[in-house]
């Protein structure tokens, strides 16, 4: 269907713009300085009874009429009012009490005070924005769009849009910035490439973890091969007791790399810190002053600095023997964890470089030793699938722009439509 516009002084064709407003027809085109006023009415002449389903024509009157916001014509809005047909079923009514169907139409949705074409571009334009700026660019109120979002964007994950999972993916973010409040997060990276929002949990314990992987149906069990997380009990054991345990759930589990490389990371920057306060007390406060401007090099892998870099680096290092020996350390676990490297060739380096923190005089990697000994198994998992924690940590990125972008998401089921939203938008209402 289509509205045709004539400009006021009659001089310009009659255009015709395309309105996706399925079985009506226009009765009344105006306009006013809010815009364009469109009242349409249904050509269809039945419905479905709403209590036996069958066809019914028989007229009975009209709903109240209801205007809806639409796609905006000309950059101005567009307003559609429509009063939907009533009609009665000679079958189930009685003389007393008719049944009456009211005619529903496939472009709005209930209750809404937008079309579905409306919702669907204010969906397209919340993907990676606000619903604060949305709804100032549509000059719409705050609830409206955040109904939209409610109505549109499923709350829960649906099952049946999945025919294999391959690799399951767990990790947390604080709900706030310097709180133990987490969400755990449930992501899972399909055969095609796909990363697909699985759950946004209220928090992480064991117990909540493993009632959502309890949910996931036996076809898709069968279907893992990887499920990657970190070192966080109540992910681990949810797993063991849900996944592992079924006979027919064939997946590893593997211990993400980043976080391993976060825990050893950690161990040496602790260092840092206590040879930062030697230095300082034993240096001249300029020289001190210099040497702390380096810092930030030490922080980068050797390989990805330039010439001079390095050589400044090394002035660093030289100062202190403990800090240029755990910077080795690190190094060197890391080039061991981008090595293109067997199970077996793996465990071979990691036993070796184990032993030689122990030889060491260092103690800032004890702690990392003891979480190494602990979950070596797990640990040495990546490297039969060494793909997949990158998708992990890619998401959590995702994440974490999210939350900085809405302030902070405290409502775990907007938080859920919000990550939906930004992975499957632009497929989903394009």
């Amino acid at each position: 269907m289509s509205i045709a516009l004539r400009f006021e002084n009659g001089t310009v064709p009659t255009l015709h713009l395309p309105l996706d407003l399925s079985d009506v027809e226009i009765v009344a085109l105006t306009q006013d300085p809010e815009g364009y006023h469109l009242t349409v009415q249904s050509v269809v002449r039945h419905t479905a009874c709403r209590q036996c389903g069958t066809q019914i024509s028989q007229l009975h009157g009209y709903a109240d009429p209801i205007t809806l916001r639409h796609l905006a014509v000309f950059n101005h809005p567009l307003w559609i009012t429509f009063r939907a047909p009533r009609f009665v079923c000679s079958q189930c009514s009685t003389p007393h009490h008719p049944v009456t169907t009211t005619q529903s139409v496939d472009w709005h949705t209930p209750r809404s005070p937008l079309t579905r074409a409306y919702e669907d571009h204010i969906l397209r334009q919340l993907i990676n924005s606000t619903i604060e700026d949305v709804r100032r660019k549509e000059n719409l109120p705050y609830d409206t769009v955040l109904g939209v979002l409610e109505r549109r964007i499923a709350t829960t994950v649906d099952w049946t849009e999945f025919t294999e999972l391959e690799i399951l993916g767990i990790d947390e973010i604080a709900r706030r910035k310097g709180h133990r409040d987490f969400l755990a997060i449930i992501t899972a990276r399909t055969p095609t490439g796909d990363t697909r929002l699985l759950a946004v949990l209220p928090n992480r314990d064991k117990i909540t973890v493993k009632a959502f992987l309890d949910t996931i149906p036996a076809r898709l069990r069968r279907t893992l091969r990887t499920i990657c997380t970190d070192m966080w009990d109540g992910y681990v054991n949810a797993v063991r007791e849900s996944l592992l345990a079924d006979p027919d759930c064939h997946a590893e589990l593997v211990i993400d790399r980043f976080h391993v490389a976060q825990h050893y990371h950690q161990a040496v920057d602790a260092l840092r810190k206590e040879e930062l306060k030697r230095l300082q007390r034993e240096l001249p406060a300029a020289e001190y002053q210099e040497l702390r401007g380096t810092l930030w090099l030490f922080r980068q892998r050797r390989d990805t600095l330039t010439p001079d870099e390095q050589t400044r680096l090394e002035c660093l290092l030289a100062r202190t023997p403990r800090l240029r020996q755990a910077y080795d350390f690190r190094e060197q676990l890391t080039r061991l964890f981008d090595s293109p490297l067997t199970v077996s060739e793996a465990r071979t380096k990691l036993q070796a470089w184990r032993q030689a923190v122990q030889a060491s005089e260092l103690h800032c990697f004890k702690a990392f030793l003891t979480t190494l000994e602990n979950w070596f198994d797990e640990i040495l998992n990546y490297f039969h699938h060494r793909q997949t924690s990158g998708f992990v940590e890619g998401f959590n990125n995702k994440v974490k722009v999210l939350k900085r972008r809405c302030y902070g998401l405290l409502n775990v089921t907007h938080f859920f439509q919000r990550l939906y939203l930004d992975l499957e938008g632009y497929q989903s209402f394009a």
